[in-house]
């Protein structure tokens, strides 16, 4: 009960993880050569992939069942997830501050 408990959380955080980060991730990418689009593009795939797993996981009780390694990679990967977001994680999702939304604060 508790893992399954445990599970439900960390893929609701991966899923509102993944859809900030999606909103951040249709600008066009810096680099404009093939390389550049090319990882634009993978990084577009994997983020949709990541999204809509978890949303399955979120929506539905019979995947929610794991074991106790299934749940602490899950646990691990949203972590790396959240971790890269470019500012305090409830700002980014929840205010919709993402990389170029951030306001730049005075040094005295």
């Amino acid at each position: 009960m508790i893992l399954d408990t445990i599970g439900w959380l960390v893929a609701l955080v991966a899923t509102l993880t993944g859809l900030a980060m999606l909103q951040d991730a249709n600008r066009t990418p810096a680099d404009t050569s093939p390389h550049g689009w090319c990882r634009h593009i993978m990084r577009l795939c994997l983020l949709i992939g990541i999204t809509a797993s978890a949303v399955v996981v979120l929506m539905s009780p019979a995947m929610r069942h794991a074991s106790l390694y299934e749940v602490a990679l899950r646990c691990c990967l949203t972590g790396i997830l959240v971790m890269q977001s470019p500012c305090p994680w409830w700002h980014y999702v929840f205010k919709g501050q993402g990389a170029a939304r951030i306001e730049r604060r005075r040094v005295i």
